[in-house]
């Protein structure tokens, strides 16, 4: 089989300078060349016969140098210059590459035509890849989604490893950015001294992923001199896409043996309108609990179905909706985790009883907390204890879950440091103001001071002796999850009640506390956190806030919890506001129990589990597959986390060897971007092919053959150099042995 050898310079300008400069020392021999002139000398014909014997060896000797500073300029220009074979079979230089390879593991990759999904293609292709190297080449891999995971960090000529931690990688649900893994590439190319980089991206062309697409392509071009980037796209267009978009608790509490409903958003991200799509619930691993079926959702739409389920036991439960498996499995269903309660125990504390039942301040609260026929509320899950003012600094506060003061003057300030100190240990604490309230009290001691409160409270405005002049609460984007049930119509409304007088909310003021390095793990962190509206009035100004504080919280409202003020309390909106906030109470501990794939999950623990090893067992493995990870202290409290949530669904924690056995559970949802369909266009993949090597997954698709046809070739300076510096030894050495004395 004949070889051909095709040539091309990297740095042509270098190769012509170099070919010019080989004139240098042919010009610099003729212009010394020896002159001679005519001398009548009786010795003469002594000399004539010396020059004669000695003329051609100096010649020689003369043309031989010459030519050897010649090749010297030559071979240096050529060095310079970089010259590429672009086809070398079985050569004295070799042909090695340094390669990385990106393999997109994102959960769009995950999308099957029926007989391969995305990623087996994009395994493939990467092997093809692999092949494609001659022997002595060198690959990194690089798993991509929205972080870049070096599997191998650094290019190993075990070409073979390579191969078996690309048939290894998981296929995650995580959501994609393909910029990170693309610098990492880049960087890992950069920081080696190369013959040949190539960088092999391996994803399915989803435009999500490719949404730094200027700043990707201003990378590699600055680099595609010396790094030559092969794309190949393994995604065939689709039309067809539905996708569980959200799943969330809709009913405020959790109560064991209660239906609790739960609202489910079903997406449709394909081209053609879907129809008889079946949504089911279930508890665990239990059978359905609830089903509905839509029967018809438009392209592009999103339908919200309600569907109810209960929980049989107190603790950790997850619960997941599904619909039928379609060709992108990993967004037919999304889990939930939540804790079931056994009961909820709430203390109503009432600053002003009334003369009668209906005038207390209490009154309507203790009616919407368990809103069922008297002769049943002794077995509601709801557990209300009624004090007045003055029996406030009696209370046991940690002998409830929440702690509502409606109407209360003030208190003293052992029962203000007995509040502080439950709210920080996880209590929650709700305040309604009311005329007998002692704004300076709540204000300079509980806000300012202590900083437990979202706000102070302003100046009043409008007058409760009157019902023709009020205000009402906003009817229409409410962001807060309290008040979000209240975004869909079928909810009822909250802007038919009537404010006739409230105080303003002035939100206290909250500086983030600055990242410090230094800072040592068992540095408490701050108790108090960012204020945050729940709720405001048509003219935008607060209704309720709220504000963390340790692992509690405290909710702040602008008006009476009884009719003196306003007629919320007689509005059917009320029974849930008032659940549902103190759902948001007992449930702060529970709040990171859902958390978004890649999301750490971060839980306070016990002291008396500080320095155990908790077990995790993730969504996919096998009871004989599990992670352990040491609870350490975080912020000056025993902490557990733990970051390699790559899989939607439900994680199990369990701690061994603590007693009461301690186990919890968390879930993870995947990005719903991930379900979208859009490819990217035709300009984009033309921006791309101006800076790679960009092809498309076909039938007959060979890898090999397209980088065959397509690659530059290899660099041979080094031989080079190392030749022009045997030249310069020889010369030099020449010259001396050429002027000795004869």
């Amino acid at each position: 089989m004949s070889l051909v050898i095709l040539v091309s310079f990297l740095n042509p300008f270098l190769l012509y300078a170099g070919i010019a400069a080989v004139s240098l020392p042919i010009i610099i021999h003729l212009l010394n060349r020896r002159k001679f002139q005519r001398v009548v000398w009786a010795a003469m014909r002594f000399l004539k016969v010396s020059v004669e014997q000695n003329q051609r060896r100096m010649q020689i000797e003369d043309i031989l140098l010459l030519v050897l500073r010649c090749l010297l300029i030559l071979l240096l220009g050529l060095a310079l210059s970089r010259p590429v074979l672009s086809r070398l079979a079985k050569s004295l230089f070799g042909s090695q590459v340094t390669a990385v390879l990106i393999l997109d593991n994102s959960y769009s990759m995950g999308m099957s035509d029926g007989t391969m999904t995305r990623f087996d293609k994009a395994k493939k292709a990467a092997e093809q890849a692999l092949d494609t190297m001659p022997a002595g080449s060198a690959a990194a891999v690089i798993l991509a989604s929205d972080i870049a995971q070096p599997v191998i960090p650094e290019p190993t000529f075990d070409l073979n490893l390579a191969r078996r931690t690309l048939r290894d990688a998981p296929l995650t649900d995580r959501a994609t950015d393909l910029a990170p893994a693309i610098e990492r590439a880049i960087d890992t190319l950069q920081r080696r001294l190369l013959l040949r980089g190539e960088i092999y991206l391996l994803t399915d062309g989803q435009s999500s992923a490719w949404r730094q697409l200027g700043h990707i392509q201003k990378s590699l071009d600055a680099v595609k001199n010396k790094i030559r980037a092969h794309i190949v796209l393994v995604g065939e267009h689709e039309d067809h896409n539905l996708g569980v978009s959200e799943l969330r608790l809709a009913s405020g509490l959790t109560p064991v043996k209660q239906p609790l409903r739960f609202e489910v958003r079903v997406t449709n991200y394909g081209k053609d309108d879907a129809r008889d799509i079946r949504v089911t619930l279930n508890v665990d691993s239990d059978p359905p609990s609830d089903e509905f079926t839509i029967d018809s959702l438009p392209a592009g739409a999103t339908k919200a179905v309600s569907l109810f389920a209960k929980l049989r036991s107190e603790g950790f439960h997850s619960v997941t909706a599904r619909i039928s498996e379609e060709r992108l499995p990993a967004d037919d269903k999304r889990t939930i985790a939540l804790r079931a309660i056994k009961e909820a125990r709430v203390l109503l504390v009432d600053g002003e009883p009334g003369a009668e039942p209906r005038d207390s301040e209490t009154f309507f609260l203790r009616h919407a907390l368990v809103p069922i026929a008297p002769d049943e509320a002794a077995n509601y899950f709801i557990k209300p204890t009624v004090i007045t003012g003055t029996e406030l600094a009696s209370a046991r506060f940690d002998d409830f879950d929440a702690v509502i003061l409606a109407n209360v003057a003030e208190f003293p300030e052992t029962t203000t440091r007995n509040l502080e100190n439950y709210l920080r240990r996880g209590g929650g604490l709700v305040i309604f103001p009311g005329a007998k309230v002692n704004t300076a009290f709540y204000n300079d001691t509980l806000a300012k001071k202590l900083k437990l409160l979202p706000a102070t409270f302003g100046a009043p405005r409008g007058q409760a002796d009157q019902d023709e002049k009020f205000f009402t609460l906003q009817e229409k984007n409410f962001e807060h999850p309290i008040v979000s049930i209240w975004n869909d119509p079928a909810s009822g409304t909250l802007s038919s009640a009537r404010f006739f007088r409230a105080l303003d909310l002035v939100p206290m003021p909250f500086t983030q506390p600055p990242t410090n390095k230094t800072t040592t793990a068992t540095a408490p962190a701050p108790d108090a956190g960012e204020p945050r509206v729940i709720l405001r009035y048509a003219d935008g100004k607060p209704a309720a806030m709220e504000r963390d504080f340790g692992l509690g919280r405290a909710v702040m409202f602008s008006s009476t919890a009884s009719t003196r003020w306003n007629d919320l309390p007689v509005r059917l909106s009320f029974v849930p506001l008032i659940h549902r906030t103190i759902g948001s109470l007992i449930q702060r501990r529970d709040e990171g129990l859902n958390l978004r794939v890649g999301e750490k999950f971060t839980r306070r623990a016990a002291p008396e589990l500080l320095g155990k090893d908790a077990q995790v067992f993730k969504p996919r493995a096998t009871d004989a597959v599990r992670d352990l990870r040491r609870i350490e202290m975080l912020g000056g409290w025993p902490m557990f986390q733990y970051d390699q949530t790559d899989f939607s669904g439900v994680y199990e924690l369990s701690v061994a060897g603590a007693e009461p056995p301690v186990s919890i559970r968390f879930a993870a949802q995947p990005d719903a971007t991930e379900s979208l369909l859009d490819e990217l266009s035709a300009e984009q993949k033309k921006m791309l092919a101006s800076v790679s090597h960009l092809v498309e997954w076909g039938p007959k698709f060979s890898l090999k053959d397209q980088v065959a046809r397509e690659r530059s070739g290899s660099e041979f300076w080094l031989p080079l150099m190392f030749a022009a510096l045997l030249v310069a030894v020889a010369e030099s050495a020449l010259g001396q042995w050429f002027s000795r004395s004869k």
